[in-house]
C-alpha cells in the first residue's frame, strides 16, 4: 500500500516536499540508503511502519535518517532521561554528519489523555480507539559544525511532512539551552523559527509588561523575538501536523525566507 496523502498535503504542502526532494541536500544525504540492525537498506526498498508501506527514502525521512547511517531500531516501554515518552526509537550512527560523541534519536510513541501507551501494547489492545493518535518525539538531533548549511531545516521539513501523510498527530522534542541552561544548545530559538510552539511559565513575562497578553512562544516571538531570544529557555515544544495548523505557515514561510522552496 503506497504512503497515503490527504487534501491539505496535496494542496498546501506537495510543491514544497517535491522541491526539497529534489534538492542536493536531500538527495545527497537523505537517499533512504542505510544500514539497520545489520541489514543493507538501498534506495527504493520497501519498509512496513504502522500498517503502511513506505519507500526507503521517506522512512528516511520521516526518521532523519542520514545517507550511509548505521540505524538501530529499539522499544522503549518507559519514559527516557530527558522524558521521552515510551515508543519505538530509532537511533542513528553517522561520524559525517551528526555531531561528535552524539547519536541522532527519534521515536513513534502513541498518546491518550493521560501517560503515553507503548505502541505494541495499543497495537494489542481492543479498547483503544480514536482518542489515541500516533506522534513523533526527537528525542537527540545533533549536527557536526561541517555539516552542510540548511541540512537540518531540509531534514526536519521533509519529516514533518511525511509523519503528516503518515497521518501523525505532532512532532515533540525538548528545545534546549537559554537562560539558565547549557549556553551552547541553542533549540530554543531555533525550533520556534520552524514552527514549533509551547505555552509560557508562570510569570515568566511578569518583567516584561509589553508581553503580558502573550500565552506561548509564538506569542512572544510575534511581539518581541529579541526577548525570547535573550530571556527564553528550554522546554517541551510540539509542532502541530494537523492540517493548516499554524505550525506549517510559519515552516513554510521560514522555507520561503530561506529560499529553500
Amino acid at each position: 500500500m503506497a504512503l497515503p496523502t490527504t487534501e491539505y498535503f496535496e494542496n498546501e504542502l506537495r510543491v514544497a516536499y517535491d522541491v526539497l526532494c529534489d534538492s542536493d541536500l536531500a538527495t545527497t544525504h537523505l537517499s533512504g540508503e542505510f544500514r539497520w540492525d545489520g541489514t543493507e537498506i538501498e534506495v527504493g526498498d520497501p519498509i512496513e511502519l504502522d500498517g503502511r508501506m513506505l519507500e526507503s527514502r521517506e522512512f528516511a525521512q520521516l526518521l532523519m535518517i542520514f545517507s550511509g547511517s548505521r540505524v538501530h531500531a529499539q522499544a522503549e516501554r518507559r519514559y527516557g532521561p530527558d522524558d521521552s515518552p515510551p515508543g519505538m526509537y530509532y537511533t542513528t550512527m553517522n561520524p559525517g554528519i551528526v555531531h561528535e560523541g552524539h547519536k541522532n534519536r527519534v521515536g513513534i510513541y502513541l498518546e491518550e489523555d493521560g501517560p503515553s501507551l507503548y505502541i505494541e501494547d495499543a497495537a494489542n489492545d481492543e479498547e483503544v480507539g480514536a482518542e489515541v493518535a500516533a506522534a513523533v518525539h526527537v528525542d537527540h538531533f545533533y549536527l557536526r559544525e561541517q555539516a552542510p548549511d540548511g541540512l537540518g531545516p531540509v531534514a526536519f521539513a521533509l519529516s514533518a511532512m511525511v509523519a503528516h501523510r503518515m497521518g501523525y498527530k505532532r512532532i515533540s522534542l525538548i528545545a534546549g539551552g537559554g537562560a539558565g541552561h547549557d549556553p551552547r544548545m541553542i533549540g530554543y530559538k531555533f525550533w520556534p523559527k520552524v514552527g514549533f510552539d509551547a505555552e509560557l511559565d508562570p510569570g515568566e513575562t511578569d518583567a516584561a509588561p509589553h508581553l503580558a497578553m502573550c500565552h506561548t512562544v509564538q506569542d512572544v516571538i510575534a511581539v518581541d523575538e529579541a526577548w525570547w531570544e535573550r530571556y527564553g529557555s528550554q522546554r517541551l515544544m510540539e509542532f502541530d501536523l494537523a492540517a493548516g495548523s499554524p505550525s506549517w505557515r510559519k515552516l513554510l514561510d521560514y522555507l520561503h525566507g530561506k529560499e529553500m522552496i
